[in-house]
């Protein structure tokens, strides 16, 4: 057994990037925030949770050459991933927002890793003290993060339940099953219309959108092999242990199968 390998490791890095070159999951989820971010020549943005860059990199062909980007990254492992993959002088980079600060952003963003800040009402009320008057907060989450059900897609296994079920697990992860996404210990809310009720609490004007993605068993396979993603199938097993599991686990699952994944989003505007 080996300490559970967390964002700020190399290797989960390496894992997240290769996801992002070989599926679109990622992609379309930033094009669809995107999109409902109502971005503007000039503006500054903030990013939250930014990981390797991939919201950013979405946001720049929309806030033209004198828009800026903070982009806001606690492990320093996904941050040097991104230096290396991502270079515009119109982004800086940092570990943490100062508490308190008195720069104030047109949109922040903050692109398939809300659910990482828990609880999302605190995290709500800090994000909310920095949107300048007229400005936004765009985020998403999928359905099934809110207990919400997805629809079957196709092939022999319609809902891609057959691979964590033939994945080889550690005796000592017996009778554990679950799948963890970072902190998902904390409960996110029940439903999109909990999450909506939280941001109208605070005073944000709500508009919620959503979205579906074709989720294929390979990219299901490839979004495993992340190592955070997977904590509650494989416990403290180093990754290259967790990749061999999930290839054999994968010769014997369906390869055309493939479900809907749902995505819910929100663009919750500052009222003043």
């Amino acid at each position: 057994m080996t300490a559970s390998v967390g964002w700020d490791d190399a290797r989960t890095a390496l894992a997240y990037e290769r996801f992002c070159r070989r599926h679109r999951r990622y992609r379309i989820a930033n094009d669809a925030l995107v999109a409902h971010a109502a971005l503007a020549p000039g503006q500054r943005v903030l990013d939250v949770g930014a990981g390797t860059g991939r919201t950013a990199e979405s946001v720049l062909p929309h806030i033209g050459e004198s828009g800026t980007i903070v982009c806001v990254e606690p492990a320093r492992a996904m941050r040097e991933a991104a230096a290396t993959r991502l270079r515009d002088r119109r982004i800086t980079w940092t570990s943490r927002l100062s508490e308190g600060s008195v720069v104030t952003f047109d949109r922040v963003v903050c692109g398939a890793a809300i659910w990482q800040l828990l609880p999302l009402e605190s995290t709500f009320r800090r994000l909310a003290a920095v949107i300048a008057p007229g400005g936004a907060l765009v985020f998403n989450i999928p359905a099934q993060y809110l207990l919400e059900p997805d629809r079957p897609g196709g092939g022999r296994d319609p809902l891609l339940l057959e691979l964590p079920a033939l994945v080889e697990r550690p005796t000592f992860m017996a009778g554990r099953n679950e799948i963890v996404d970072g902190n998902r210990s904390i409960a996110l809310p029940h439903g999109a219309e909990e999450v909506d009720r939280l941001l109208t609490a605070i005073g944000f004007r709500v508009e919620r959108w959503s979205f579906e993605v074709r989720l294929t068993q390979a990219a299901y396979r490839d979004w495993l092999k992340i190592p955070p993603v997977s904590e509650g199938l494989f416990g403290g097993l180093a990754p290259d242990e967790r990749e061999r599991r999930l290839d054999v686990a994968y010769t014997r699952a369906d390869h055309g199968s493939w479900r809907w994944e749902r995505w819910f989003g929100w663009t919750a505007w500052r009222i003043d």
